[in-house]
């Protein structure tokens, strides 16, 4: 949790969906366990910039959404997406 204080935004959201990816076995697709409002009171940052992460990495083809659920996503590239948590 310290580390998060050093970390951008965009490095918060990465390093959370690596997190999840590991404790869900790294899965193919992925169920995220919370929403992103959520996701943005665990990481200390606002929904808005949760939303703008998540459409960064998508612009990046580093994840993709499945269909209309923004919870269920896959992570397209997990080496790239690790750069981001370094």
């Amino acid at each position: 949790m310290l580390l998060l204080g050093r970390k951008t935004s965009l490095e918060r959201v990465a390093a959370f969906l690596l997190e999840m990816d590991e404790r869900l076995a790294h899965p193919a697709m992925m169920l995220l366990p919370m929403n992103r409002r959520d996701i943005a009171d665990y990481l200390g940052i606002t929904l808005e910039t949760v939303s703008r992460a998540f459409s960064i990495l998508r612009d990046e083809a580093l994840l993709r959404f499945d269909g209309n659920i923004q919870r269920r996503i896959e992570l397209l590239d997990r080496h790239a997406l690790a750069e981001f948590d370094a």
